[in-house]
């Protein structure tokens, strides 16, 4: 098969895959859009970028076989893992749908993203996937199939020792409060009083239970408002958190001045402590493009003139630790859960535990939903930390240091989550050597190509 025949190949099939699987652009509520039938055509453009990294996958892994004379078995996971670190980065990266991901819900194979974050699972996958393929259309079948057999078995019984060595959940309680706050009601500014009214009978609740959490959480945005600028909701708030002695964070809209003197805008959260009328705060780093901020408009800025209904945040530069009884935290926004990088520079920042704050309605109860809960999951796995997931509809959750999770809310159920932390567990390989599944096989591709530069020279 030609070049353009391998590159049709991988195009037609991450057409059809990220049309399936990003289905949920088409389902987007019309509160978050302000021209609705734009996210039909969205979704179908997207789904026809993300397809060129398909084709580009399937026409370096064929062309690299040919020229350097090594087989696809080779090529192609070296190439998709290369692809892959590609489409999750710079401003556009989305790296949902990584292969590693399918393993969310099996904590034993799990475990091998504290070794290589998602990126040594996906590896994996793809190369058990490889194996089982040659055991039955290659030459060395039976290799093929011990190989196979022994990529499922040992990660199997080693996932299980390091499970049972765990430690065990000792840490203080949390309270993870769940709204279940409408769209059409959350963004229509008119009922934020109703809403926090929401929040803080919930949370009362929540601070009259056996035992009482050292900490109560709200998800991202939580009332629709600028929570700390506007003086009845924040003094409400802080009445709260004095009245009973239990700090409350949360998300919210936030504005600050700029360098150039302009008010500027961010998706943030912070800490309501007993105690202190000042509210540490975080500014959202990793925008969602075309939803929080038009991407580019450091290099076109007229692109910021677009109304498309996104929210037009400014970046934060920084993580924030925020003191509690379990050790510092730190906080992911939504989107930022899907991205292992942040994560790690946290934990390296010393953060003892995460909090993923976020806001999943616009989804609905379908696939996203469950899609943006399991990426989170990883964030644990690969630190050995506890990691709190607060939604406003769902899914809240609570994950130990393992990837087990320990507390679950049902979806569009207003309730809390109460439960313990679990204990950190040792520090990990991926903390320490950051992405270097990734980077190994960018290394491999390098050669590839040197070696078909070569072959070509001598032919």
């Amino acid at each position: 098969m030609g070049a353009g025949g391998l590159f049709a190949l991988g195009y037609a099939f991450g057409f059809a895959f990220y049309l399936i699987g990003i289905h949920w652009i088409a389902l987007l509520s019309d509160v978050a859009i302000t021209v609705p039938w734009l996210k039909y055509p969205a979704w179908v453009v997207a789904a026809l970028y993300l397809a060129l990294f398909s084709g580009l996958t399937t026409l370096a892994a064929g062309e690299l076989a040919r020229r350097a004379r090594a087989p696809l078995a080779l090529t192609f996971p070296i190439v998709l893992l290369t692809v892959e670190e590609l489409r999750g980065s710079g401003e556009l990266g989305f790296p949902w749908f990584q292969p590693g991901y399918t393993q969310h819900a099996y904590p034993r194979f799990l475990q091998i993203a504290s070794l290589g974050s998602v990126t040594l699972v996906t590896l994996w996958v793809v190369l058990v996937n490889v194996l089982i393929w040659r055991a039955f259309a290659g030459r060395a079948r039976l290799r093929a199939a011990v190989g196979a057999a022994l990529a499922l078995l040992l990660p199997w019984f080693w996932g299980g020792r390091v499970l049972q060595a765990a430690p065990h959940t000792t840490g203080p309680v949390v309270a993870l409060v769940q709204a279940n706050v409408a769209g059409e009601i959350k963004w229509s500014g008119k009922h934020q009083a109703a809403i926090l009214d929401t929040f803080l009978a919930l949370s009362g609740r929540a601070a009259r239970g056996t035992p009482r959490p050292a900490l109560i959480i709200w998800p991202e945005t939580a009332t629709g408002g600028y929570l700390t600028k506007q003086p009845e909701q924040a003094i409400a708030v802080a009445r709260f958190v004095a009245r009973d002695s239990i700090p409350v964070f949360s998300g919210f809209a936030d504005y600050g001045i700029g360098p150039d003197g302009r008010l500027v805008a961010y998706n943030a959260a912070g800490m309501f402590t007993p105690g202190d009328a000042r509210v540490a705060t975080y500014a959202k780093r990793h925008l969602v493009p075309f939803g929080e901020r038009m991407p580019f408009e450091w290099l076109i800025p007229a692109l910021g003139k677009l109304e498309l209904g996104q929210a037009e945040w400014s970046q934060g530069r920084e993580a924030v630790l925020f003191p509690s009884e379990a050790g510092p935290f730190t906080t992911l926004i939504c989107f930022e859960s899907i991205f292992p990088a942040l994560a790690r520079a946290d934990v390296r920042k010393g953060a003892r535990w995460l909090v993923n704050i976020t806001n999943d309605e616009w989804f609905g109860n379908g696939a996203a939903l469950q899609q943006h809960a399991a990426m989170a999951v990883f964030r644990a796995v690969e630190h050995h930390v506890p990691l709190a997931r607060c939604a406003n509809t769902g899914l809240t959750v609570l994950v130990d240091s393992y990837g087990r999770v320990t507390g679950r809310l049902p979806v569009f159920t207003p309730a809390v989550l109460a439960g313990r932390l679990a204990d950190p567990g040792p520090r990990t390989l991926y903390t320490l050597l950051g992405d270097w599944p990734g980077l190994l096989c960018v290394g491999g591709l390098v050669l590839l190509a040197l070696r078909a530069a070569r072959s070509k020279a001598d032919s």
